[in-house]
Parts: structure tokens; C-alpha cells; sequence
């Protein structure tokens, strides 16, 4: 499934508004937010469209998934998009995880906590807010922002860093180990990122993360960060490969990367992370500049190709 959607579902009473754009979309909030009523508004909808007095508008079916009707309903229909409640238990097993990795179907759900088994990306998790000026049109608002925003308790960082953490140590490491040479450091797996920014003796620390999986990390690091004594930040672009693309070392039509949503199918894609790898490495497959993963060809190591892939940096980090 590919595409971008907007979803209206309302009564007389509320009015919710949600655009979801990827396979995975979280939705945050506290108990006096939303969220159940929103799922409650959708199984009565489901229940009887004409005689419930809700409305939904939206170009794709949408239905709530639950333990009973979970795995007939991803096995059975096509290009739906599925609202599930964080009460259910399969939400956390890695059955479910592998019926999200090959669906041809979008998932929203509704969680507070974290699951470690979905790469959903900081830019798809939501809390629900009121409009001020209407009471009842509640609307979904991004929590971590904006792609390319530094994450930090800060506005400006006081230097350069002093430690700069990397997920792992393939390409992506070997890029920055270039630039920030002895001070990048591998974490080996996000899930320690948090771990080597509290562990680090430095002051000034930066970590960078593929923001397009890092949606389970980034509330246990943001919460550190926030109450650090040091000058933390975290810099998420979609991913390594997502630079490569923007920077223009490899050529790529500019609308793959502003509406990838139109390119990446949920079925062959767990994320877009993977996507802009996999675009990357077809691109450049039996050429100088041919892509690897685990080892980053010399070819991005040169002066010309770091340049222009430091050009779209944030300044606090170049």
C-alpha cells in the first residue's frame, strides 16, 4: 500500500483529523486526550454505518483491529487502513510484527508505550490536541517535530560536539567517522544510543539516528536529554541513505524523496529507511559508486562527495 490519506471521523459531539502517510502511525497522549474515544467511534461505526450517527471520510476502509479479528481481517482485505487499541497483547509479539512487515495495509496505533519490534518513525507519532477555537475538532500534532530538527535541551550547541554516537557501524559510521574522525563512536543497535549519551564523560554529545525506525528510542532519550546536566542533542534525518539521496551525490527525481509516500509499498518496505537503501544500492548497482551497507564505499569518502553531503547539515553539527 502507498499513498498519503486523511482520515475525518466524527459525531455531534467530536470531530477527529488524522493524516497518515506510512505503514506505521503512533498515536500518544494521556487519558484525558482522545484516543479511546476515538477508537470507540470507530467500532461503532464499523458496527453500523448508517444508524450510528458517526461519519468517516476518508479514501481508504478503516476498521479496528482486535484479538479476535486481527489476523483474519490483515490475511483478508486489501489497502485498509487498521486503528488498534494498546490494551491488545499481540500488539508486542513478534507474530504481529511480521504481519505489519509484508501488509499491504496502513496500521495506526494507539500507545503510550514503546515497541521495540516496529521501526515507526519519530515523524509518525501524534498526540491528539483541541482546536481552541472549536471544542470538539480534535486534530493529531507530530510530537517530535519536524525531519532535520536537532532534538536537544539547548537552542544552539556551545561548540562543535565532542562525542558523536552513530547506531551502528556500517556506512553511516564510516561517513562521520570521516568528518569527526576520533570522536565517533558506534553504538551497535539504537536501543543503546540512550545508554552511551548517559555513559559518555563528555559534555557536549551528539547522536545521530535514522529517525525513519528510531520511534521506539526517542522518548526514553528525549526524557534523558531533557534532564541532562550536558549539552545533548540527537540529530535524526530518515537515514544515511536519505542524505546520500538529498545531497545529490546520486541523482534521484526530487519527488521520490518529497512524497516517498507515493513509492515505498508497505509490502515490500518495513520502513522508509529501508526504502531509500534500497534506492540507493539500485541506483548505483555496477558502478563506481555502487552502495554497501556494511562498508561505505570510497567513492562517498572523497572531498567532493563530503562536501556536498555536509552542505546539508545543520550548522551545529558540521
Amino acid at each position: 500500500m502507498i499513498g498519503k490519506y486523511e482520515i475525518d471521523l466524527y459525531n455531534n459531539k467530536v470531530h477527529y483529523h488524522l493524516t497518515v502517510k506510512r505503514n506505521i502511525t503512533v498515536l500518544r497522549g494521556d487519558s484525558a486526550s482522545g484516543k479511546s474515544e476515538l477508537i470507540r467511534l470507530l467500532s461503532l461505526y464499523n458496527s453500523s454505518p448508517e444508524s450510528s450517527g458517526i461519519t468517516l471520510k476518508c479514501e481508504k476502509s478503516c476498521n479496528v483491529l482486535t484479538e479476535e479479528n486481527g489476523t483474519l481481517f490483515i490475511d483478508t482485505y486489501e489497502e485498509r487502513i487498521f486503528f488498534i487499541d494498546e490494551g491488545n497483547s499481540f500488539l508486542k509479539s513478534k507474530e504481529f510484527a511480521e504481519k505489519v512487515k509484508k501488509a499491504n495495509h496502513y496500521f495506526i496505533i494507539v500507545s503510550r508505550e514503546k515497541m521495540s519490534q516496529l521501526p515507526y518513525s519519530i515523524e509518525e507519532i501524534y498526540g491528539l490536541r483541541e482546536n481552541r477555537e472549536a471544542d470538539k475538532y480534535r486534530v493529531a500534532k507530530k510530537v517530535y517535530n519536524e525531519m532535520y530538527q536537532l532534538y536537544g535541551n539547548s537552542e544552539t550547541l556551545i561548540s562543535k560536539p565532542m562525542l558523536v554516537i552513530t547506531e551502528d557501524s556500517n556506512s553511516g559510521n564510516d561517513f562521520f567517522s570521516e568528518i569527526y574522525a576520533a570522536k565517533c563512536v558506534s553504538a551497535k543497535g539504537k536501543s543503546n544510543i540512550k545508554k552511551m549519551m548517559a555513559q559518555s564523560s563528555e559534555d557536549n554529545v551528539l547522536a545521530i539516528v535514522d529517525g525513519a525506525a528510531f520511534g521506539p528510542e526517542i522518548q526514553d532519550c528525549m526524557e534523558y536529554i531533557i534532564t541532562s546536566k550536558k549539552d545533548a542533542r540527537i540529530y535524526a534525518p530518515e537515514s544515511f541513505e536519505y542524505l546520500i539521496l538529498k545531497s545529490g551525490v546520486v541523482q534521484v527525481p526530487s519527488e521520490i524523496l518529497d512524497e516517498t509516500w507515493n513509492y515505498s509499498d508497505s509490502r515490500d518496505f518495513f520502513s522508509w529507511e529501508e526504502f531509500y537503501t534500497h534506492e540507493l544500492c539500485e541506483r548505483t548497482r555496477n558502478s563506481v559508486c555502487q552502495y554497501s551497507k556494511k562498508r561505505l564505499n570510497d567513492y562517498y569518502l572523497t572531498k567532493g562527495s563530503v562536501e556536498k553531503i555536509k552542505k546539508i547539515l545543520p550548522d551545529d553539527i558540521k
